[in-house]
């Protein structure tokens, strides 16, 4: 496959006009994540802007701007972060040039769509950043400690998502959500608000959500079953 090229002064130039903070340094791994994005996009679809420049300015923004807002929440130094179906790598791979704080697990059930992320891995080196291959429930099986933060990005609808991650998420810890519209004034128990930011990004309106439970860890599993009996009765 060939490989388009991205001009690196274009993309520094279009990068500042996202309105987000773009560090110099991180301006060749982007550079090489588009054009690889480009390049498997040709024979996998992976998303659905097919210039470089499109990319940019309507998926990879996201990322910038997403960096901002976890910088301001209330995280550990050296936060656990999962990116529940991470897909092509939005917003995980453009985020982690960014923000590289603490190790940053990106959970994909697609092959292919896994492989991409582990070939732009190889060719970044990210700092401790992985991929897992398989889905959610497989990836939660293996994972000893709770996460910090959980960021998703489209994954399943945002009420199941709450009941997913309700018994997997560390005391204080956030639940961020990509979002298309501001969060509701009322969020289902025990979640609250704990931070939104909204912004622009190709033309139109967007959301962060970042949603905490207002509950100790030892009681989330069992609330978690005893919502899904409710509503199964």
């Amino acid at each position: 496959m060939q490989r388009q090229v991205v001009d690196r002064k274009e993309l520094a130039r279009l990068a500042a006009a996202t309105g987000a903070d773009v560090p110099q340094e991180a301006l060749e791994p982007l550079g090489v994540y588009l054009e690889m994005l480009c390049q498997w996009n040709k024979a996998m679809n992976l998303v659905g802007p097919h210039s470089w420049q499109d990319m940019l300015t309507r998926l990879v923004a996201d990322s910038f701007h997403l960096a901002s807002f976890l910088e301001s929440l209330p995280v550990p130094a050296a936060p656990l972060t999962w990116d529940l179906g991470a897909g092509a790598g939005l917003p995980g791979i453009p985020l982690r040039m960014l923000w590289t704080r603490g190790a940053y697990y990106m959970v994909e059930v697609r092959e292919k769509r896994a492989l991409f992320l582990s070939s732009v891995l190889s060719q970044t080196q990210l700092p401790n950043t992985h991929v897992f291959r398989g889905p959610v429930e497989h990836f939660f099986h293996g994972q000893y400690y709770q996460a910090d933060c959980i960021v998703s990005r489209a994954f399943m609808p945002w009420r199941q998502l709450l009941d997913l991650a309700l018994p997997r998420l560390r005391r204080e810890g956030h639940l961020v959500i990509l979002a298309l519209e501001p969060a509701p004034e009322v969020l289902p128990a025990p979640w609250r608000l704990a931070g939104q930011r909204s912004y622009v990004a190709a033309g139109s309106g967007r959301w962060f959500w970042a949603l905490t439970p207002d509950m100790p860890e030892s009681d989330r599993k069992n609330f978690s079953a005893d919502s899904h009996k409710e509503d199964g009765a």
